[in-house]
Formats: structure tokens, C-alpha cells, sequence
């Protein structure tokens, strides 16, 4: 079986032609950290050290012209690699000053190379002469799939720099998940028709109920794109059963075969009825769940608790909801509030910090549990929300209010093997919930000014309301 083509040859051949700087996608965060510690270790691939020493003077540049604290970028575990070799990671694992350092450099020509995941390539603009592609599938959240036309175009369309390049130049790397032909096939695909992004959230109902009746919200929902789209996917389903039904009149078959036939075409009607009410279903399963939940009441308009919970602009709506209903995160030390917080705004795939002692209570965790248990069970077995409880969030973002600097902290993630990216958006999202309990000031206003308070002792430096973590 072929072998992975190395990144030490991709950045000779691209340099050889004059093709450089680049950007090399990967399918793992573990790829690009281990690509740039092999470039450390080929000496002939080293910058020369006034390449060097102006390479660090720009990062300097940049670091006083965005005033960012230096120890940030310069005690970044990958900034020697970054100095001696032109070359940068950039991934959701990185913190997002040091991902911005790289993008800025990037387009400012300093980087040879950008050694980058492909979800990057969706939602960061920095072009390069050439792009070098390495696989043709991604994971999914069912298992690793075919590279999409669009997410080849996000990638490829990287190639060639406004003003300065006449032409890019996308190349594919040959490996054991990297064939040519196949990328060749993804490219000649049409692009992808357009999809709705509307999801009958509770959030987003509790919010329109506060001017909307429930006849206005299923009227918006029939004239939605999404509602739209539905329909046109339960009239080609209907066109393919009526075709069915046309040639099996034409043909001879046994009775059993017959009935299996008609069964068929039985089955692809009751489809086309279920894909056609697709968005009104999610709205009345939504709206059911809020009601078995005391958000809604039997009429269809906001209770009480409904009505101070709209103010909750965020997907941990609920949740939140039933613990401040609950007087579970009432009167606690701001710690035990932002770990709770923390808890359930964590990603259960994710590693957190785990190597100190939690300061919560099991009991708490337990209730919490309970509650997030008592909303999908609300919503039944159409519930997708992953949200659980991992205490070890809490901790993270305990110990990183607790924390005197990022330097400090950033030695506690490495040790415990945590990404810093993974951290500052679990604290970056922590912020945003409390800040969310904040706006309830006028219903709650103690938990609300504690909310705030401890929002503030979240969003330091590095980590403050200019640098938002995507």
C-alpha cells in the first residue's frame, strides 16, 4: 500500500518550483502537529537565521500592533517552530490569538506553508500560491465520507492570490486516503443545492411567542425555504412512486410479487407525506416539549416561567431554565456556579483538565444530570442534543478563573494533555451562558449580578470580548 506523502517532500517539491508559500490540509489536528515536528528535525528545510530574524521581528510587529501579551505568542509551544522553519499549525486545538498570529502572517507573505485542518478552509480567507490536499474523505459524526463538492471548492479555492498570482495551483498529495481519481470526480460534481439552516429551537420559539401566536409560527414555518425545499423532495418521491405504479401495470407478475410491488409504492407515498410536514413536525414536537416543561401553556402562549426563559438566548435554554426553576444554582460560591455552567456547556467527545480535585459536589452533578435527563425525555425519542455533564469541564474552567495568567494555566493543559483551543471555547462559551443568566435582572437579579461577576473574571487576558473564540 502506498505510504503518506510527507510534508518534508511537500514543502521541497512546492519550494523547487516556485510554488510556495502553500497550504497543506490534513484530516487531524495530530497530522499538523506532527508534520511541523518533522520539518524541525530536517535541517536543510530551516529558514536562514536573517530569514529568521525578520520572521520574529514581524511576529513582534504584530504582537504591538494588536496588543497581544507577548508571553502568549512567544511561550506558544510551537513558536521555536514557527521562527526557525516559516512554517505554521493552524487547527481548532490552537488558541485563538496564535491562529490569528498565523493567518496574519500568512497573508502578509512571512509563511512558507500552512499546515491546516479542512474545516479551516470553510471559515478562514488567507490564499496561497498553492494548496496541497492529503486526503479525500473527512470524519463525520457517522464515520469518515467522501470530500463534498463544496468542501473541495472551500479548499481548492484557496489557491491563487488576488494581485499577485495569475493562477493557482491545487495539487493532491498520492496516500493510502488519498486518491486522485476520486478527488477528480468530487471536483466535476455540481455544487450542491442550497439547504435551510431553520431549526425549530426552543430558544428561537420562546423568543417569536413573545410577539407571535402559535397560528403565526406555523404560518412562517409553511412559507419557510425549508418548508419549501420539503415539498419539492415529497413531489419528486410522489413522481417516483406514480412512475412505479405506470410500469408495474405494464407488467405480468405473480400475486405475491404483485402485493410486494404495491407495498413498495405504499411505503414511498407515506414517505413523501412525512418529508412534506418535516418542518411543521419539528415545530409542534418543540412546542410540546415546552409545554410538558411549563414553558408554554395549554393556549399556546408564554407562561410565566416561559417568559423570563426567552430571555436565554443561548442552546442550553432549557437546561438552564429547570436549574434556576429548580434552585439549583442558587446561592452557590461563584465557583460551584461557573463549574456547573461549565459542566453542560462542555463537549462530552472533548478532554478537560482532570488532574486537581473537583471542587463540586457529586450531589450537584447529579441533579444537574437529572435535569438534563427530564428535557430529553420532554422531547422523546426525536431528541438529538448531545449535552451532557462532564465534571472535568468544570474543572477546566474553575481552575482557569483561578489561574494568574494563560502562561500559568497553559503549563496545567499541557501537563494534563488538554488542547488550548478545546479550553478557551469551553471558557469562551461558559462566558457566554452566564452572560445570558445576566439579562435576568429583573426576575432574578441576585443570580444575575452574580452571572455577571463571574463573567467578567472569565474574560481576561487572553481571553476577553475582543478575542472571541470561534
Amino acid at each position: 500500500m502506498l505510504g503518506e506523502f510527507p510534508v518534508t517532500k511537500v514543502l521541497s517539491f512546492l519550494d523547487a518550483d516556485d510554488l510556495l508559500p502553500a497550504i497543506l490540509f490534513r484530516t487531524s489536528r495530530k497530522q499538523c502537529d506532527a508534520d511541523l515536528v518533522r520539518l524541525m528535525r530536517t535541517e536543510k528545510l530551516l529558514l536562514t537565521p536573517s530569514e529568521q530574524s525578520k520572521l520574529n521581528g514581524e511576529i513582534h510587529n504584530l504582537i504591538y500592533e494588536y496588543q497581544i501579551e507577548k508571553q502568549v505568542i512567544t511561550g506558544h509551544t510551537q513558536y521555536d517552530a514557527l521562527v526557525t522553519t516559516g512554517v505554521g499549525a493552524h487547527h481548532a486545538g490552537q488558541l485563538l490569538i496564535w491562529r490569528l498570529l498565523l493567518e496574519e502572517l500568512m497573508s502578509r507573505g512571512c509563511l512558507k506553508l500552512m499546515i491546516a485542518t479542512g474545516t479551516v478552509a470553510a471559515g478562514v480567507d488567507f490564499p496561497a500560491r498553492s494548496v496541497v490536499i492529503t486526503a479525500h474523505s473527512k470524519r463525520g459524526a457517522e464515520g469518515f465520507r467522501t470530500l463534498s463538492s463544496s468542501e473541495f471548492q472551500q479548499m481548492s479555492g484557496r489557491a491563487g492570490r488576488r494581485g499577485k498570482d495569475t493562477v493557482g495551483f491545487c495539487f493532491v498529495a498520492p496516500g493510502p486516503f488519498s486518491d486522485a481519481r476520486v478527488i477528480h470526480d468530487v471536483a466535476k460534481r455540481p455544487p450542491e443545492p442550497l439547504r435551510s439552516a431553520y431549526f425549530a429551537s426552543p430558544s428561537t420559539i420562546l423568543n417569536l411567542l413573545k410577539f407571535r401566536s402559535v397560528d403565526d409560527l406555523n404560518f412562517t414555518v409553511q412559507k419557510s425555504l425549508g418548508a419549501f425545499l420539503d415539498s419539492k423532495a415529497a413531489a419528486d418521491i410522489r413522481k417516483t412512486a406514480a412512475d412505479d405504479e405506470q410500469q408495474l401495470a405494464q407488467k405480468q407478475l405473480s400475486p405475491e410479487a404483485l402485493k410486494k410491488a404495491e407495498k413498495r409504492i405504499r411505503r414511498k407515498l407515506k414517505e413523501a407525506e412525512e418529508v412534506k410536514g418535516t418542518h411543521a413536525r419539528l415545530l409542534s414536537e418543540t412546542l410540546s416539549a415546552l409545554a410538558k416543561l411549563g414553558y408554554v401553556t395549554e393556549e399556546g402562549s408564554l407562561s410565566e416561567k416561559g417568559f423570563w426563559a426567552a430571555h436565554l438566548c443561548t442552546n442550553l435554554v432549557l437546561q438552564l431554565g429547570e436549574a434556576i426553576n429548580d434552585f439549583l444554582i442558587y446561592d452557590l460560591p461563584s465557583e460551584k456556579l461557573v463549574g456547573l455552567v461549565a459542566s453542560i456547556a462542555g463537549d462530552p467527545h472533548r478532554s478537560y483538565l482532570s488532574i486537581r480535585r473537583n471542587p463540586i459536589e457529586r450531589e450537584l452533578f447529579e441533579k444537574l444530570a437529572e435535569i438534563v435527563k427530564r428535557v430529553k425525555e420532554a422531547f422523546g425519542a426525536n431528541y438529538s442534543s448531545e449535552i451532557e455533564v462532564v465534571p472535568d469541564a468544570a474543572v477546566t474552567v474553575i481552575t482557569w478563573m483561578e489561574s494568574k495568567d494563560w502562561i500559568e494555566y497553559a503549563g496545567l493543559l499541557r501537563l494534563a494533555g488538554v488542547a488550548e483551543g478545546d479550553a478557551a471555547r469551553l471558557i469562551m462559551q461558559t462566558a457566554e451562558h452566564l452572560g445570558q443568566i445576566s439579562r435576568l435582572y429583573e426576575t432574578h437579579a441576585p443570580l444575575a449580578t452574580q452571572a455577571a461577576e463571574v463573567r467578567r473574571r472569565l474574560l481576561k487576558p487572553p481571553l476577553s470580548d475582543d478575542w472571541v473564540s470561534d
